[in-house]
């Protein structure tokens, strides 16, 4: 049996018999249900709702829902949370509902500038928005003096969650200044400073302007974040997807956008990352928010399972699993 199958195989036969079993009082739980209970901790990544709160949208309402029934540890934003030109009801959202004020991580992006400053392209004023949720007076959480980045530590049944937020907007439209080098080299500071171990995961967010950002790294300074990281996340293109960099197709980080709650058509969604201890594996899959029920949500597009600090594997969920990756999406 190819690796891959066994993996799978073993994550999901970790459950109780039970639990996946019918009875007069006990339902069959769908796939996501037996991954909540298999998984020894989960949380989500959501990004570009622009303002958007479970009052105003169907989609944030669906995704706020699933992510509690999921029991999910902490949601991590990549950013546009808020948008001058709408309504803003995330930010009474985040102030009335003491979960997501503690355990909301967002990404400051040109969406943010944009609500607190003078536009997309007014550097770093974003911030304000990680002083709504009082991110630096939070335990673990090492916030810059810019105001906007920060690297925080985060655990959870005996993993410890490694985050660096990086503040990579869409705007100024030169690239030197919107992912500056002061940015880059916090980056490769803090990811030098980490030594990972087995039940260390790493992730590094910025919101970027094309949908992806470790391309526009020196090829030194990508080989640190590629060999780290577990996880590379961006967003801003409202387009689900994997980026492959070469040499790394199948091992190293996994480079994902993350979409977009509300605002990606029939695509839009919110990623759903079950971890497991024995294997240590993390299943990453992205949760449509267009339909009514987690039943009929997944997955859209593709699933990937990742081994902590090693292989990248594509899966599908409905079907026997197949080698990762067949290039930038």
């Amino acid at each position: 049996m190819r690796k891959i199958a066994w993996l799978l195989w073993l994550v999901l036969s970790l459950a109780p018999p039970c639990l996946a079993q019918e009875s007069v009082h006990n339902p069959p739980l769908s796939l996501m249900q037996l991954l909540d209970a298999t998984a020894d901790f989960s949380f989500a990544i959501m990004s570009d709702h622009k303002g958007s709160a479970p009052s105003n949208r169907v989609e944030m309402a669906r995704m706020v829902q699933w992510i509690d029934e999921s029991r999910d540890r902490f949601v991590i934003g990549l950013g546009d949370h808020l948008c001058k030109r709408f309504e803003n009801p995330f930010l009474d959202f985040l102030a009335e509902n003491p979960w997501w004020h503690r355990e909301f991580y967002p990404n400051i992006a040109d969406g943010e500038n944009e609500y607190y400053g003078e536009g997309q392209g007014d550097w770093g004023a974003g911030g304000q928005l990680l002083d709504a949720v009082a991110i630096g007076s939070r335990p673990g959480v090492k916030a810059r003096d810019n105001g906007c980045e920060y690297y925080a530590r985060l655990f959870a049944k005996g993993f410890a969650m490694h985050l660096i937020q990086l503040h990579y907007s869409d705007n100024p439209p030169d690239t030197a200044i919107a992912f500056n080098e002061d940015t880059r080299r916090f980056l490769v500071d803090t990811l030098e400073s980490i030594n990972k171990g087995p039940e260390d995961i790493i992730i590094a967010c910025a919101h970027s302007r094309t949908g992806f950002w470790v391309q526009e790294l020196s090829p030194e300074r990508q080989r640190i974040v590629m060999d780290k990281c577990d996880l590379v996340l961006s967003a801003t293109t409202h387009r689900y997807g994997r980026q492959v960099i070469p040499g790394y197709e199948t091992r190293g980080a996994l480079c994902i956008n993350t979409g977009s709650v509300n605002y990606a058509g029939n695509n839009g969604g919110y990623l759903q990352v079950h971890v497991f201890a024995a294997p240590r594996v993390m299943l990453l899959q992205y949760v449509s928010t267009q339909a009514a029920d987690r039943v009929h949500s997944l997955p859209l597009n593709r699933a990937y399972l990742k081994e902590i600090g090693g292989a990248i594997y594509e899966v599908d969920m409905w079907a026997d699993p197949t080698p990762a990756p067949r290039g930038t999406e």
